[in-house]
């Protein structure tokens, strides 16, 4: 049996550490007082979208902690669309290349979350 450190698990573990990284950007959601960037406004808005047609407009205008935990799991599913893809390819052939550019992918991903393309014109 393989120890958790051994280069195999290094991407399972970089994906975990990246999966945490982005759950926890999702607690500055409601920090946000100006209108973000095209990726915040997608996930925050995406949320309260989710929540409106599931229940109504008007209790996702009034259930602020409803629409950000369904928007901090909609910020971990767009962030795994192209991370487990290059998880599931690389992760075993090139662990190492597999770990690099999952952080990669994290930093741009936050990046594009908080500060690049930002949404001036507002929703």
């Amino acid at each position: 049996m393989k120890d958790l450190a051994s280069p195999s698990k290094v991407p399972t573990r970089v994906l975990l550490a990246c999966l945490l990284a982005v759950a926890l950007t999702s607690l500055a959601f409601p920090h946000i007082h100006t209108y973000g960037t095209l990726l915040f406004q997608l996930v925050v808005l995406g949320g309260w979208a989710l929540v409106a047609a599931m229940t109504s407009h008007v209790f996702a205008d009034q259930s602020h902690s409803v629409v950000w935990s369904v928007a901090a799991g909609l910020n971990v599913v767009l962030f795994m669309l192209p991370a487990l893809p290059v998880y599931f390819i690389f992760r075993r052939r090139a662990p190492s290349l597999a770990s690099v550019l999952l952080l990669a992918w994290l930093i741009f991903y936050v990046c594009c979350l908080f500060i690049l393309f930002p949404a001036t014109d507002g929703p």
